[in-house]
């Protein structure tokens, strides 16, 4: 079989069937990307799992109840699990982990296919930048190319964390690099402003108010993208639009 990152996240989460699990083992066995791909899940997901549960809201509780209190109880007992599912849910997708993953399965879903599945093509920032906006997404800043990649095309992507990104594609004969509008914010430690997962590089940053994820197949890539990024910001919008996360 193929490599398919959507399944291996399947397998790890348990969802796949027996047959197809069993495939997928064996596809594990001999391709080390999705080996490794399933190792950086299952050691993500343990994090969640210790990390401890978000408080409810004050009152969380008895609103609930007064907004079923017409049904019967057991609606009330469906009802209090989901909401509390949906909080964290919320939460969640907020941690660097979990944004940062989703953003490397994203890059390589899209880089695996050729050509690529970009909605917009165009290597004119404006006129990128004017598709997203007739969109409702306002980018902060669109580079035209940035250490030796040029802008090649660009499309909203759906992510693991439930949510659609816009994605901007950067390519040189050689080497990719995606950069990524975050449609939400990200809770990040500064330790944790990047990371290598499935042989990803990733960092992210704030640009006048709005998370920005660069991923690339390397580290040394990201980082001289990052830094032409920033000099671009630096010039169009003052130094202060860098924001610490």
């Amino acid at each position: 079989m193929t490599c398919a990152p959507e399944k291996v996240t399947a397998l790890v989460d348990a969802a796949l069937d027996a047959v197809e699990a069993e495939v997928l083992r064996a596809h594990l066995a001999l391709c080390p990307a999705c080996a490794e791909q399933a190792e950086a899940e299952r050691v993500l997901r343990a994090r969640l799992h210790e990390l401890p549960g978000p408080e409810l809201p004050a009152g969380f509780e008895l609103r609930m109840r007064n907004a079923v209190r017409p049904r019967r109880v057991p609606l009330l007992a469906a009802l209090l699990p989901l909401a509390a599912m949906l909080v964290v849910a919320v939460w969640a997708r907020g941690a660097a982990p979990v944004v940062a993953l989703a953003l490397a399965l994203d890059h390589d879903k899209c880089f695996a296919h050729d050509p690529l599945p970009a909605h917009v093509w165009s290597d004119d920032p404006d006129v990128v930048a004017a598709w997203f906006e007739e969109r409702g997404s306002r980018l902060p800043v669109v580079p035209r190319q940035a250490a030796g990649l040029e802008l090649v095309g660009a499309r909203f992507c759906p992510l693991l964390t439930l949510t659609s990104a816009p994605h901007l594609y950067y390519a040189s004969a050689e080497h990719q690099v995606s950069l990524f509008v975050v449609p939400h914010g990200v809770r990040l430690p500064p330790a944790l402003r990047s990371a290598v997962l499935r042989r990803r590089a990733v960092q992210l940053l704030r640009v006048a108010g709005t998370t920005v994820g660069i991923v690339g197949d390397r580290e040394e890539e990201v980082v001289a993208f990052r830094r032409s990024f920033e000099q671009m910001i630096a010039r169009r919008l003052g130094p202060g639009a860098i924001e610490p996360l």
